[in-house]
């Protein structure tokens, strides 16, 4: 079943609006965090605070590639297909999901 225009449209611009507030987070997670001197448990915390960025910036580029294939396959006409299966993907999924590339039978196969 092919998905409505709509669908995909609504998808698309979803899609550009996450990726859109993604790219924000990581360029502020980028900025080292400065709390005061230095010194004491300020710079301890500024340390912390730092790993802990690399972390939840290294899921968000996770994240922003899942977005940046979604939107390739739109463009290609794709959208909405299993990567591994080849089926249509569920739109309560990608409703949920719109950067999901498998379908519901294969993401629990992978697990």
């Amino acid at each position: 079943m092919e998905l409505p225009k709509e669908f995909i449209e609504k998808q698309k611009a979803a899609l550009q609006k996450e990726k859109e507030r993604i790219v924000i987070e990581i360029k502020q997670l980028k900025k080292y965090p400065d709390y005061g001197d230095g010194i004491g448990e300020d710079g301890l915390q500024e340390v912390v605070d730092y790993e802990n960025n690399i972390a939840i910036e290294e899921e968000l580029d996770y994240v922003l590639q899942k977005i940046n294939r979604a939107l390739k396959a739109i463009e290609a006409g794709t959208y909405g297909k299993c990567d591994n299966c080849s089926a249509n993907i569920e739109m309560g999924r990608l409703e949920v999901v719109p950067y999901a590339d498998s379908c519901v039978t294969c993401e629990k196969s992978e697990k």
